[in-house]
């Protein structure tokens, strides 16, 4: 990471102020500074481990870190005074902006000038320096835990994400994972996250896309696609739990359960024949089903009745599932 050096310090007395401008690595950050006649700076340590941004959000660029003890020069304030505008006191020509509970020694924040210009970088377009100290996400892998589906999401790029992560499965809806309570992924970092809703039912390709919130927070996009195979790592189970005779006409009605540890959802077949020698269809109902863990559902037969049930066979099949236990999938067993 470039220093940051002062070029010029212009002093305007119709303006009321000066306007400090500082250049590092082909990017520049302008901070309007004080009248003369207003007390220029405040001695300031910062009383942890932070961040010096190029803005006054903790989304922008980040200039450099400071270590706790620090010593800092407060220049302004932001307009609704939780950030600082400071310079460093080893190296007046480095500035940028701290939260303003992250430093100690300053009595009254509302009695710094306020810098309505945020001093964001300012890059012209054709610059690279408008990559420097933003992350880059990329999906490393994808995999089951308890068949919940789990991103592996490192980034990649020099600076530290602070905003929501994303991940949008099968070009669905992008929804936020979980990340460190608190705290930015790191430059360099990984983190193993659960995406909400998304279950691993039977082997199959998942395509994964992570993005930041906004999106565009972020050196590069083009890297943010994963597509691979990902296998339950707990087996799934739909089974036929009970055949029964049901209601006055005694019509034949069948329950399916699901014992698996997540939602199923998907098609099912449930196909009556005669029992052998005859193979004799008798009836087949194909269900759309959405079973919650552990739940149930009643599948009649209006048509198959009064029903004999010592000379019927019931089949369940589904492809949704990979299915652990086969011997529940037939009546009677």
């Amino acid at each position: 990471m470039g220093i940051v050096i002062l070029v010029i310090v212009v002093a305007t007395a119709s303006a009321g102020g000066a306007v400090l401008i500082a250049r590092r690595s082909g990017v520049h950050l302008t901070l309007p500074l004080p009248a003369a006649s207003t007390p220029a700076t405040t001695t300031l340590v910062a009383r942890r481990a932070v961040e010096l941004r190029s803005g006054a959000a903790p989304d922008t660029a980040i200039v450099t870190r400071l270590s706790a003890g620090t010593g800092v020069e407060a220049l302004g304030r932001s307009l609704d005074g939780t950030w600082l505008a400071v310079r460093l006191q080893s190296a007046p020509d480095v500035v940028g902006w701290v939260p303003a509970d992250a430093v100690d020694g300053l009595r009254e924040v509302n009695r710094l000038p306020v810098i309505a210009n945020s001093g964001t970088l300012a890059t012209p377009p054709s610059s690279p320096a408008s990559t420097v100290d933003l992350p880059d996400l990329r999906i490393d892998a994808a995999a089951s835990r308890n068949n919940r589906l789990v991103a592996v999401v490192v980034n990649d790029g020099p600076g530290d994400l602070p905003t929501p992560i994303l991940v949008a499965v099968n070009d669905g809806t992008p929804v936020r994972i979980e990340t460190k309570a608190g705290e930015p992924l790191r430059a360099g970092e990984r983190i193993e996250a659960i995406v909400p809703g998304e279950y691993v039912q039977l082997r199959a390709r998942v395509s994964l896309r992570v993005q930041t919130e906004p999106a565009s927070r972020e050196t590069n996009t083009d890297n943010n696609g994963w597509s691979g195979i990902v296998e339950p790592d707990q087996p799934n189970n739909l089974g036929i739990a009970r055949a029964v005779a049901d209601g006055a006409d005694r019509h034949l009605l069948v329950t399916v359960t699901n014992d698996s540890r997540i939602p199923i959802r998907g098609s099912i077949t449930l196909t009556v024949r005669e029992a052998l020698p005859s193979t004799t269809l008798l009836g087949r109902e194909v269900r759309d089903v959405a079973l919650e863990a552990d739940g149930a559902i009643d599948i009649p037969f209006a048509d198959i009745r009064p029903v004999d049930l010592t000379r019927i066979a019931v089949r369940l099949s589904t492809d949704a599932i990979h299915d652990a236990v086969l011997a529940d999938d037939s009546f009677p067993r």
